[in-house]
């Protein structure tokens, strides 16, 4: 429906199906009643208008020249119906009909002013051969001819001025869409990058850039958060914290490329071990590591930060020599509210009882509560 509503709306649709009706309507005044046969000059007009009209689908679509052919045939149409008009004696003919369908033709062609200049330039022609027309012809007759004939005539380029009006009207509202559409998509360009933005000075707000973990800031924040819910839901919560064991050795003896390729697959572990529950591993700082645990006892982060610890000691760093190093953590575990009462005295508990687990051995994990008897560590 919507291809056949294009096609009968098209302009150069509407000038060929007019074109078309003025070349069958020739057929019928090509033949002559009193002498039973083709009048021949109609013969030569109706064989022009078959030819033009072919050539004119043939050259449908074609942009800019087919409108140039359009508007020189339009001048030849006129010449063509006036002969056929003068032939048939002026007034006494029945094609100067066709006149109507020219102007038709005109008004699309051409814009409001040109179309009034086709249709008094068409008045005058047809005025010319009603007075120099083989026949009688009274001026009475040729003046009701002419008053109907330049009313009817003269709604063509009002027909025209409409139509370019309209077609201002949509072309205004085309470009207004164009730039409406424009203009969104400029502002989604600049909210996708307002977006991005955003997402990378938070990324660089509370990651650190070494490990990809989570910052000390981002660390404190979220500790508060946590222990106001567990206050809220009653549910204990709980934190781990990780000192990588010989690190400032591994620096000297390594250098500092090894020691943050050991901080970074170290991180790594930890987040995919960590990766689909609700602990959240951060960096706190030099070779401190620390994971925050919700809605978590101190006994099941105690189970949970020795294997997290144990899976540290599967990493293997490369060396330049093409042998591995092993790494090792101490482990401190504090719960709130179970051993510390705010946020800040988590930290220093699970902190306490790490320190306890580096001098009483290393690779071991230690809870607060048992961070001064060595029986109640483990590894």
């Amino acid at each position: 429906m919507t291809f056949l509503f294009r096609f009968l709306t098209n302009y150069e649709v509407l000038l060929l199906t007019v074109r078309f009706f003025i070349t069958t309507t020739l057929v019928l005044f090509a033949w002559n009643p009193n002498t039973n046969s083709f009048d021949s000059i109609m013969l030569v007009a109706l064989g022009y208008y078959v030819f033009t009209t072919a050539a004119l689908l043939i050259s449908f679509g074609k942009g800019e020249w087919c409108w140039k052919m359009w508007r020189v045939l339009l001048f030849t149409d006129l010449a063509t119906i006036s002969v056929m008009v003068y032939n048939q004696g002026g007034l006494q003919s029945d094609v100067y009909y066709a006149y109507y369908g020219l102007l038709m033709m005109a008004s699309v062609i051409f814009k409001y002013n040109l179309t009034s200049l086709f249709v008094l330039f068409t008045n005058a022609t047809y005025l010319t051969l009603l007075f120099i027309a083989p026949g009688t012809a009274s001026i009475r007759d040729i003046a009701i001819r002419m008053v109907f004939f330049l009313f009817l005539s003269l709604l063509f380029p009002l027909l025209s001025l409409l139509e370019s009006r309209h077609q201002e009207s949509h072309s205004v509202s085309s470009q207004l869409n164009l730039e409406k559409e424009q203009l969104v998509q400029e502002m989604e360009s600049i909210s996708r990058q307002v977006a991005e933005y955003t997402f990378d000075l938070h990324n660089k707000a509370v990651l650190d850039q070494l490990t990809d973990l989570h910052n000390h800031s981002y660390l404190h924040s979220q500790l508060i958060i946590e222990v106001e819910k567990a206050k809220q839901t009653g549910h204990p919560m709980s934190l781990a914290m990780f000192d990588i064991d010989n690190f400032k050795r591994v620096n000297d003896t390594f250098g500092h490329l090894i020691g943050d390729e050991v901080l970074r697959m170290i991180s790594k572990r930890l987040k995919d071990v960590l990766k689909g529950t609700y602990h959240t591993p951060c960096r706190a700082g030099g070779e401190e590591l620390a994971v925050i645990l919700p809605d978590t006892s101190i006994e099941d982060a105690f189970t949970m930060a020795d294997y997290l610890r144990q899976e540290i000691g599967k990493v293997k760093i490369p060396l330049a020599n093409g042998e591995f190093l092993r790494i090792s953590t101490s482990v401190g575990v504090a719960s709130f509210p179970e051993t510390s009462h705010n946020h800040q005295h988590l930290i220093d508990c699970a902190d306490q009882a790490m320190y306890f687990a580096k001098t009483s051995g290393k690779n071991r994990t230690c809870r607060y509560n048992a961070a001064l008897d060595e029986s109640n560590t483990a590894g």
